[in-house]
């Protein structure tokens, strides 16, 4: 070995030894692309602009859908996917976007309780409780998964689940003192709770699933093929929907379509993405609801 040879590998000793003590250096470049991407400037003018517009018309036009649903003495809406559009955006975008998103929820409850039956201090107690719960829920998402969340694994449909009874328990105390303070309810407060509680749960559990796997098929879009099965499975799930309400009340006529969606969730489930099965979860919660309330009740 020459003496320049012995000087070239001192040289890459102390090149080694140098990153290592710099962790600047040293640091993967997916932490370095996470960083720029919260501290992007250019996201967080026109886009959280955006964000807070499109989840405040969302929003709204969730709202004014459930508040059509609401119980008799309570008053608390037996549904609520509006708490699952806040959530999930949130969850899906990340922290970066937890104002934008909270502006837009609290914003779009004030319009849609004001024109209804609540008072102004009533409808901001909601707002703060609906702004409030997405970001305790999309937080401890956040927590315990980190950014780029995905139901991928039962462990994260489980984190998901504790995340939204956690954050639906805690606004329910809000939303029932807000009840009781301003909209003057003579229902039993632990009434009250229970019922926000339970719709704003489901509310996350149905739609936030579905936002969250559009963000992830967004990043990472499925092949055509499975696009197609997905399609038309989603299909095949809607036509099933579709007789059970329409066919004649007889027992084989309800009973016999309904058993046929378990093959068909199951097939979704096992062969395609998460997004296409919280689709068809969607599809399904949406029925039930609008038939129990509007339509035939058939679910009763």
């Amino acid at each position: 070995m020459s003496f320049g040879d012995g000087v070239n590998i001192c040289r890459v000793a102390n090149e080694g030894k140098r990153m290592t003590r710099n962790p600047v250096l040293h640091r993967p470049p997916v932490q370095k692309e996470r960083r720029l991407a919260v501290a992007d400037p250019t996201w967080q003018l026109p886009s959280a602009v955006a964000v807070a517009i499109g989840v405040g018309i969302v929003y709204f036009l969730a709202a004014r859908f459930s508040l059509s649903l609401l119980t008799k003495p309570e008053g608390v809406a037996v549904f609520w996917p509006a708490s699952g559009v806040a959530a999930g955006v949130l969850i899906a975008l990340g922290p970066r976007a937890k104002w934008p998103v909270a502006i837009g929820a609290a914003a779009a409850t004030i319009a849609a309780n004001l024109l209804g039956d609540r008072s102004f201090a009533g409808a901001v107690t909601f707002a703060l409780c609906n702004a409030g719960e997405a970001i305790l829920t999309a937080a401890l998402v956040e927590r315990q998964f980190g950014s780029g969340f995905a139901l991928h694994r039962v462990r994260q449909v489980l984190g998901l689940l504790a995340a939204a009874v956690f954050g639906s328990a805690i606004s329910g105390i809000g939303g029932t003192l807000g009840f009781k303070l301003f909209h003057f309810s003579t229902a039993p407060s632990w009434t009250i709770w229970q019922h926000w509680f339970a719709s704003d749960a489901l509310g996350i559990l149905t739609v936030a699933p579905l936002l969250i796997g559009a963000a992830v098929a967004g990043r990472d879009p499925p092949s055509l093929k499975e696009a197609l099965e997905g399609a038309v499975t989603l299909f095949a799930i809607t036509l099933t929907i579709t007789l059970v309400i329409f066919l004649p009340r007889a027992s084989f006529a309800t009973v016999v379509p309904i058993a046929l969606l378990f093959p068909l969730l199951l097939w979704l489930a096992a062969r395609c993405r998460p997004v296409f099965s919280a689709a068809a979860v969607f599809i399904v919660a949406l029925t039930i609801v609008w038939t129990t309330t509007f339509w035939h009740r058939i679910f009763r």
